[in-house]
């Protein structure tokens, strides 16, 4: 469940915050939800007396730190610091710039009520004192040296957001969990059109779609950006580019929209497009840089942020982190983590990026990898001639195209988990399959 966040201002905060007595049914269930509400909001940490509850808990859900502290105590303390910007979900509309220590030990019980110590460095070490310092109803504003030289109130940034599949849906949820706090505002959302679907072939609408009408935000959905006429001119929809310009939007947001903008779109707003991609670039432009990424059997992937040019995936770079890939990650669980870190990441990038406070840099071109649109074809393959990244491919090609073969007439596909499912027929193991098919000697 979705929590509400208390503002500064919140009576909750004049109280003298309680240990957790024991980790109990209750106070996994508090998790949980200011899990879901830390990711509806797209923060990085979240106190219980921001939702509310006088106790002294906080999590953290950055790259790879994920963590519930509960009764935490800093052990130590580093006495170099650096200074950084910082904002809070209970105070929308500020920035500051505070001074953190460099690194810290922590001492805390996790969700389970296991006691554990950490050491934290640099951007974990910072978020975890701001999470701290809620628990005794500090906030970043009150570290701010000099108030009026390095704390500045800004109004929400305006945002138009394009995207299509289920990668941008949980960027955009992310991003209107911000705008719900006062970060942002969304005058209008562009997707793909609905596709015909099904036996009935009955109108499924892009997931960024249905977001955009539970939320009740103005949406397009054009057929195409950029074409040429009859008379072999360049035609741009000036329908789509009257409403771009109506929004009035300080900047673009872009994840995985599946078309490339022109020009024409690109000058739109103020502080230009940004582009959300799944992978380290240079490497992987294109179309499938997940897919390509578990195929090849990569250990690395990535999110990059660009500022985006009318070629394909060439802006300069302003972000990246990098995230670790699972031997077991298929298409659909290295997608979802990267969309979340995506979100995490454009987050802490856009306010820096308005205020002209980031640089970019190019990218080494000579280093580009490209990969294509993936089509229902590319998931064939030749049970005679089976690819040496077979496994790979299994996971990579789930849920869609699918890795599959021409089997005694029927369709046959391969399925994570060492799975297969003759067409008409309900998945099973590997090792069962072969027994009743003595004449199926395919293995991964």
């Amino acid at each position: 469940m979705i929590l509400k966040i208390t503002k500064s201002t919140d009576p909750v905060w004049r109280y003298k915050f309680k240990n957790v007595s024991s980790v109990t049914a209750e106070t996994k269930r508090l998790v949980r939800d200011m899990e879901e509400t830390l990711a509806f909001t797209g923060g990085v940490g979240l106190a219980a007396p921001q939702v509310g509850e006088a106790l002294r808990l906080f999590i953290v859900d950055y790259g790879s730190l994920r963590e519930t502290f509960i009764n935490p105590k800093v052990l130590k303390i580093d006495s170099e610091t650096t200074s950084g910007e910082e904002g809070c979900l209970s105070i929308p509309g500020y920035r500051g710039l505070v001074k953190r220590a460099k690194q810290l030990t922590i001492e805390y019980l996790d969700s389970k009520g296991k006691k554990k110590q950490a050491t934290l460095t640099g951007f974990y070490a910072r978020i975890v004192q701001h999470e701290y310092d809620h628990l005794t109803s500090v906030f970043y504003v009150d570290r701010v040296v000099n108030k009026k030289k390095n704390l500045y109130q800004f109004e929400p940034i305006r945002l138009v957001f394009f995207g299509t599949p289920e990668f941008a849906a949980v960027v955009l949820k992310s991003l209107i969990g911000q705008a719900t706090v006062g970060e942002y505002t969304l005058p209008l959302v562009v997707t793909a059109p609905p596709k015909l679907a099904g036996r009935k072939q009955e109108r499924r609408l892009t997931q960024v779609e249905e977001l955009a009408i539970q939320f009740d935000i103005p949406f397009e959905n054009p057929s195409w950006l950029a074409r040429k006429g009859k008379d072999g001119e360049r035609q741009i929809n000036q329908g789509l580019v009257k409403k771009l310009k109506a929004a009035k939007a300080d900047c673009f947001v872009v994840a995985s929209y599946g078309k490339i903008l022109p020009r024409e779109i690109l000058s739109i707003p103020a502080h230009g497009c940004l582009n959300i991609h799944a992978s380290l670039l240079p490497k992987y432009r294109g179309a499938s840089p997940i897919q390509t990424a578990i195929a090849s059997g990569d250990p690395v992937s990535g999110v990059t942020i660009m500022k985006m040019n009318e070629k394909m995936d060439e802006g300069p770079v302003i972000a990246s982190v990098k995230q670790k890939v699972l031997k077991k990650d298929t298409f659909e669980t290295l997608s979802r983590r990267l969309a979340l870190l995506g979100s995490l990441l454009i987050n802490q990038v856009l306010h820096l990026w308005v205020t002209e406070k980031l640089k970019t840099k190019a990218q080494n071109h000579k280093k580009a990898t490209y990969t294509k649109i993936l089509t229902r074809e590319d998931g064939r393959i030749d049970l005679a001639k089976p690819p040496k990244n077979l496994s790979n491919l299994i996971r990579a090609y789930h849920p869609w195209p699918g890795v599959w073969a021409d089997y005694n007439g029927k369709v046959l596909k391969l399925l994570p988990g060492r799975q297969v499912q003759l067409e008409g027929k309900k998945p099973i193991s590997l090792k069962e399959f072969k027994a009743g098919h003595k004449d199926f000697n395919l293995t991964w």
